[in-house]
């Protein structure tokens, strides 16, 4: 029964909008966060790729690879790679390094590309980075030379690169490659 002068909804129309609106949330929610996690991926893209640039500008400055990058062709690991990598490409302000004996800054690190013990992260906030370059005389770097879990990402030919970097975790959709 409807009484006249009063308006309002019902219980049953009440519940029909939240069901609706519930209905929408959940179509809408994954796809936000498919895109976040897309933002992210080529966020850590566009970092490992600067890393590898910076690199290269390092050789060019001083003729050779960093010596965190003194065996080409095997990858470095993050423990290693973390540390040396700050003082290599960034420099030490009013202290010559031996990674960087001129103090030249290749790269400036973000303060969101190190996590609280000082480790190179990516956009993800992971630190499982690595870094390869290539030999002296070779044109490519071999897809043999990649480590088993990235290899089927590699392409068959090899990355024609001086420098790669890429970044692993246990979750696919934090991986971030400097060649993709």
């Amino acid at each position: 029964m409807e009484r006249r002068g009063q308006s309002g909804f019902t219980l049953i129309e009440m519940l029909c909008v939240l069901a609706l609106v519930g209905l929408l949330m959940g179509l809408l929610l994954p796809s936000l966060g498919a895109v976040r996690n897309s933002s992210l991926r080529q966020r850590s893209r566009i970092q490992l790729h600067g890393l590898a640039m910076a690199l290269e500008d390092y050789v060019l400055h001083y003729g050779h690879p960093p010596e965190f990058l003194a065996d080409p062709e095997v990858p470095v690991p993050p423990g290693t790679l973390g540390r040396a990598i700050f003082f290599a490409l960034q420099g030490v302000d009013g202290t010559a390094d031996p990674q960087n004996p001129d103090n030249v800054r290749f790269y400036v690190f973000g303060v969101d590309e190190r996590d609280s013990q000082g480790r190179l992260v990516d956009a993800f906030g992971g630190s499982e980075i690595y870094a390869m370059g290539r030999r002296r005389g070779r044109l490519t770097i071999p897809r043999e030379a990649f480590p088993e879990e990235i290899r089927d990402l590699v392409p068959e030919g090899g990355v024609p690169e001086p420098f790669v970097l890429w970044s692993l975790s246990d979750r696919p959709n934090r991986r971030g490659t400097s060649w993709q």
